[in-house]
């Protein structure tokens, strides 16, 4: 039955800031580490659920962890110093899976303190969170494609030229121009959609 029925099971947000989807990745590039050897970042982004605009994000290297999503939730709760990039705000719902930082107690405090439901997806389903997960394979093949050190299909071993520093800017770029392009789904932009 819920294989059958699963798209008309899907959450959906009616407003900006009802609903908040946020998740890790390991992305797809090797960046020059601390130490100076090669190693995979990761990417926790916070999506607003109606409108598709990223409202937060954190480029980081090691496992993820409740700081690098406390970092993320606070971008996104915050004005920006962009004006281009207006997303900001309290949440009403966060819909996250149940990796250990989204189940930590330090998660659970905060979201009591801001008065913000904390929603866990169901385990080994991850359709509910395919919106996220569209952005994080946008991501991959729009950006990633297009820096040194990506690694492709085939491609043994790329040599990383990027820092971290580096790349979090190309992710902050790329995700200026994501929220202000037409999104297929909605008809218009996330950014429009999220000032609408």
């Amino acid at each position: 039955y819920r294989d059958k029925h699963e798209l008309v099971l899907r959450r959906h947000a009616e407003q900006p800031n009802a609903m908040w989807q946020s998740d890790h990745t390991l992305l797809d590039i090797l960046v020059v580490g601390t130490d100076g050897k090669p190693v995979r970042p990761w990417l926790t982004t916070i999506l607003d659920d109606c409108s598709r605009a990223i409202c937060g994000y954190t480029v980081f290297l090691g496992a993820p962890s409740a700081m690098n999503t406390a970092l993320a939730l606070r971008q996104a709760i915050w004005h920006k110093t962009d004006p281009a990039w207006p997303m900001c705000g309290l949440p009403d719902v966060l819909y996250v899976d149940h990796g250990s930082d989204f189940t930590s107690d330090q998660l659970a405090h905060t979201a009591v303190d801001l008065h913000i439901r904390l929603i866990h997806s169901t385990v080994a389903r991850p359709q509910g969170r395919g919106k996220i997960e569209r952005f994080f394979s946008t991501v991959n093949t729009e950006l990633l494609t297009t820096l040194p050190g990506h690694l492709a299909p085939g491609v043994r071993n790329p040599h990383p030229v990027l820092d971290l520093t580096s790349l979090d800017t190309a992710v902050g770029e790329f995700i200026s121009s994501y929220n202000q392009r037409t999104h297929s789904s909605i008809n218009t932009s996330p950014k429009a959609a999220w000032i609408g």
